[in-house]
């Protein structure tokens, strides 16, 4: 892969409140594959002989908009890319067909927001957001004239995702005092909501008989991107000490596109249950150049996965860590 590219950005200061910050991007990319991928017994496995080079600007725009001194709200639309990767290149040739005219998926996200400080004792950012994602890849079964059936791998389809995240951290002792001889207390809560779905995504699969059944995933939610996450938790600080205890809680999702709910026997498809975690930190000061940080995750050696995986290191669902401890020693010289 060769990736050549150069970027421009300005901050026009229209007035003591508003900038605007546009910028550009030009990429240059060539992907190439050929050779040898691997063996099937003694056979080996070739690479279809691949090569794209093409060359693309991108464009984008911020705000900022002062509406007080601590406070402003900021919107920004940028055009964004995925392009067409090596694994999208080396499709075995027995089985699968590169579409010779796959195109890098592209689309754009934009977002619309309000954040501030008062003092020492509060902050916020709450925003809404879009993202488009347009000629996504992916693989649909075609049928050759000898009735024989392959993978094409090709642009499939679009899908777009919305919501809105919010965090605000708030200080009680420091909003009454800026002086506590019992320390500090910070509460603080994040939250996210995604509503991601397909567009126009053609799919198509084999049926039991042997037939090609063409179907669309439109309104189908994107696998592996849950509604709501949630995060809270507080922060005690004295001196040099500090513990913080967060618990974070992610709502199920689907783990393929056609929105499996039963897991299937190989378990690669079906819902990724939701789940809440406690971390629990401790950090100490011992000087102004050493400090020591100590923890505990997930708490409550809570059982989850958060994926399900067709190939290494699967196939199947992958659990997540259990309870663990960690210690580290820092110092600065």
């Amino acid at each position: 892969t060769i990736n050549v590219a150069a970027h421009a950005e300005n901050i026009f200061r229209i007035n003591q409140r508003l900038a605007i910050i546009p910028g550009l991007r030009y990429e240059y990319i060539t992907g190439k594959a050929s050779g040898r991928n691997g063996f099937n017994g003694t056979t080996e496995i070739l690479l279809q002989n691949q090569q794209r080079s093409r060359g693309f600007l991108l464009a984008g725009v911020g705000a900022e908009y002062h509406l007080t001194t601590f406070s402003e709200f900021y919107a920004n639309i940028t055009q964004a890319y995925r392009p067409v990767q090596f694994a999208d290149l080396t499709a075995p040739p027995t089985t699968d067909v590169v579409d010779q005219d796959i195109k890098d998926a592209k689309g754009y996200n934009a977002d619309l927001g309000y954040r501030g400080r008062f003092g020492s004792w509060l902050f916020f950012d709450a925003s809404a957001f879009f993202l488009q994602y347009n000629n996504r890849i992916g693989t649909i079964v075609q049928q050759r004239t000898d009735g024989s059936f392959y993978n094409y791998r090709t642009n499939v389809g679009n899908s777009s995702s919305k919501g809105v995240e919010a965090l605000v951290e708030f200080s009680p002792v420091k909003a009454i005092t800026d002086k506590s001889k019992w320390g500090d207390i910070s509460l603080f809560v994040s939250y996210a909501f995604t509503d991601a779905r397909y567009g126009n995504f053609k799919v198509i699969t084999k049926n039991s008989s042997n037939q090609l059944v063409e179907t669309n995933l439109r309104n189908k939610k994107v696998e592996n991107a849950p509604e709501h996450i949630l995060r809270s938790g507080l922060t005690y600080t004295y001196k040099g000490f500090s513990v913080t205890g967060q618990v974070s809680y992610v709502s199920e999702a689907f783990s393929d596109a056609n929105n499996t709910v039963t897991p299937t026997a190989n378990a690669q498809n079906g819902v990724i249950p939701a789940y809440t975690v406690t971390d629990l930190t401790f950090n100490y000061r011992v000087t102004k150049r050493v400090n020591i940080k100590t923890g505990i995750n997930n708490l409550t050696n809570e059982k989850y996965f958060t994926r399900r995986a067709g190939g290494y290191p699967g196939p199947g669902a992958l659990p997540a860590d259990g309870r663990t401890f960690f210690f580290s020693l820092g110092a600065k010289l």
